[in-house]
């Protein structure tokens, strides 16, 4: 059975079950089905009005859905792959230029927006369906479903989705991930994670971003709830709160700079929070330092450290931290791999091989003949990650390849001064970034903290300063050390709730 008709199928099984939750409304499974079912009408009504030379071809184009996080955008990317078409997701507060560089490089069939559209948006889209309005709700309330064709729906392997992301040209890549690669992921997060009954996931990642799987295809697959909180919630402090202390969430998926923010608020701990059963990490580094204040604030709550990049499907290694494992290592493993998938080390880079490595970038060969291969007839990614597999098969990160840079005749790994940084109490966050000249040579590495420390003047900078740099000479060489130190009281995030290095490099 292919994913959305074991999505959709639910709605037979649990019909009033709520699948997706926002503030002021929630959605049964009912509702979806029949959302999906007008929303197919809609689009195949618009794809049989235009002159397609070849049906064939056309019928496994993409279709951009654009929007925010809402009902009717993931009614449009089921009902998307319900009619054999990959779905390239599209945030609403997604800037106009990289909105269009998406759009020129995916050159997509149709859009399909559930959003009003501002005036440049409508001219940058050639062909455009707006369901904001859509009357899905005639079958509401019945006992008969209408019926739906699950025979062209995405399958095997067939794209399911693309996502894009950053290119080092700065024109983004669509990452091709199969029906195939997201059934797996998604079995795999059936079974390898806590499994609650009526479990209610929290959904925060912007469906532009591969984090949003972790939520949307394990909640839907097995009857459970998508308790989705908008971008608008998530930016303001306020809002965030009144609304995790007024619903109920079993499972958390998020960065772990995501949780940073919430674990700044008293109220966000067990004895409020008694639902929360596990916490699910992905999208950057989980330092031992978040680990630990989460333990603390739920100490009976399953903690997982999950690993994977876009072009893997999500993720593909998995481990559960306890306070054993805290006290083992002063950076945290990345997991174990998953069924289907064998992580090898060639030349220091992870390489990740099997089921879960996506089928390349899309209409890019070049990029995709950079970074996909096969080793013995599997398909096989470079992730540009260093790291080591110890005697357990335990894999461990050691950072960016890209972020090692060459200062003074040394190479260094820009991301180990970073999280031996993070091991003094007063930092709370740590990034080293270098700084160059006309000529690209590093001529500094800046250090940018995160620090609980209050500083009354230049004075008390420099001492807490001076500090920071007797700790770190203990555990790095001399030539590691930071030349410049910049404290903030916060770090910019990105959409996707990863710390914007791209922003605090401007401040180099």
């Amino acid at each position: 059975m292919n994913l959305v008709e074991e999505i959709l199928e639910k709605a037979k099984s649990y019909p009033e079950r709520t699948a997706f939750e926002e503030k002021d409304k929630a959605y049964s499974y009912q509702e979806l089905y029949c959302a999906v079912n007008e929303l197919s009408k809609l689009i195949t009504d618009r794809l049989v009005s235009k002159t397609l030379t070849d049906q064939e071809t056309q019928l496994k184009e993409p279709l951009l859905i654009f929007g925010k996080n809402s009902f009717l955008t993931l009614a449009a990317m089921l009902a998307t792959n319900l009619l054999g078409h990959p779905y390239i997701p599209v945030d609403a507060h997604t800037p106009f230029e990289r909105t269009a560089m998406i759009y020129t490089a995916a050159n997509p069939l149709l859009t399909i927006s559930s959003v009003e559209l501002e005036a440049e948006f409508t001219a940058l889209f050639h062909d455009t369906l707006v369901v904001e309005d859509l009357d899905w709700q005639s079958f509401t309330g019945k006992n008969v479903l209408p019926p739906l064709d699950y025979s062209h729906a995405v399958s095997g392997e067939e794209s399911a989705y693309l996502i894009y992301t950053s290119g080092t040209t700065g024109i983004p890549k669509g990452v091709e991930v199969s029906h195939n690669n997201l059934k797996s992921f998604t079995q795999w997060m059936n079974t390898a994670f806590l499994t609650l009954d009526k479990n209610r996931i929290l959904s925060q990642a912007l469906y532009s971003f591969d984090l949003s799987i972790f939520s949307i295809y394990p909640s839907l697959t097995t009857g459970g709830t998508l308790v989705s909180i908008s971008r608008d919630e998530t930016i303001n402090f306020k809002h965030l709160f009144e609304r995790l202390n007024s619903t109920v969430i079993n499972t958390w998926v998020s960065t772990p700079s995501f949780l940073d923010i919430c674990l700044l608020e008293p109220s966000f701990k067990e004895a409020t929070h008694p639902e929360l059963k596990q916490f699910i990490f992905c999208g950057e580094e989980l330092t031992v330092k978040t680990a630990h204040k989460l333990l603390t604030a739920f100490p009976s709550a399953s903690i997982f450290n999950t690993y994977g990049p876009t072009e893997a499907t999500g993720a593909v290694t998995s481990i559960k931290i306890t306070p054993q494992l805290l006290k083992k290592y002063e950076r945290l493993p990345i997991g174990y791999a998953k069924p289907g998938v064998e992580i090898k080390i060639i030349d220091n880079e992870i390489i990740i091989v099997g089921n879960s490595v996506a089928k390349g970038y899309y209409k890019n060969l070049e990029k995709t003949n950079i970074s996909f291969f096969n080793i013995a007839g599997q398909p096989a990614y470079h992730t540009g990650d260093a790291g080591y597999l110890d005697e357990n098969g335990l894999l461990h990160y050691q950072g960016r390849i890209d972020f090692q840079v060459k200062f003074n005749g040394y190479r260094i790994e820009l991301q180990d001064i970073e999280s031996n940084l993070q091991k003094s109490d007063s930092v709370e966050k740590a990034v080293v970034l270098p700084k160059t000249n006309d000529q690209h040579k590093v001529t500094a590495l800046v250090a940018f903290i995160q620090t609980n420390q209050k500083f009354v003047d230049k004075a008390s900078e420099r001492a807490f300063t001076k500090q920071v740099k007797a700790s770190l000479s203990q555990s790095i060489m001399d030539y590691m050390m930071p030349t410049k130190f910049v404290y903030l009281t916060d770090f910019p995030l990105t959409q996707n709730g990863k710390v914007d290095r791209k922003a605090l490099a401007e401040k180099v």
